[in-house]
């Protein structure tokens, strides 16, 4: 059951990968779905861990991915390690992208939500 959830969780942060348009949700929205993408597009590109951060983070992504998490940390549902472990699901998701896209990715998520 925990392997059908992890991949349910894959498949709708691809999904917002790959296309779901941020202007598509409605203002009052959870924002989860687009930090928890974030997170894990920021990870990977910075050599980070979600599940450990802060420990051992350091370079030029390291404070992009705090306040993101963050972030992540205050949507209603995802407190906590439930939003690490999504954002852990989408690391493995751009992980598994080619560097130029994970590259991208990371880059308009510090457009959005690097200030």
């Amino acid at each position: 059951m925990a392997g059908f959830a992890r991949n349910a969780i894959v498949a709708a942060l691809g999904a917002a990968a790959l296309g779901t348009p941020a202007q598509a949700q409605a203002q009052n929205a959870s924002m989860a779905q687009d930090l928890s993408n974030c997170a894990g597009a920021v990870a990977p590109v910075g050599n980070l861990d979600v599940l450990t951060y802060p420990r051992g983070a350091s370079g030029e992504w390291a404070p992009l991915l705090g306040r993101i998490l963050d972030a992540l940390n205050r949507e209603e549902g995802v407190e906590g390690m439930t939003g690490r472990y999504a954002a852990s699901a989408a690391k493995g998701f751009w992980q598994e992208q080619p560097a130029a896209e994970r590259t991208a990715a990371a880059n308009q998520c510090r457009t959005r939500f690097g200030s």
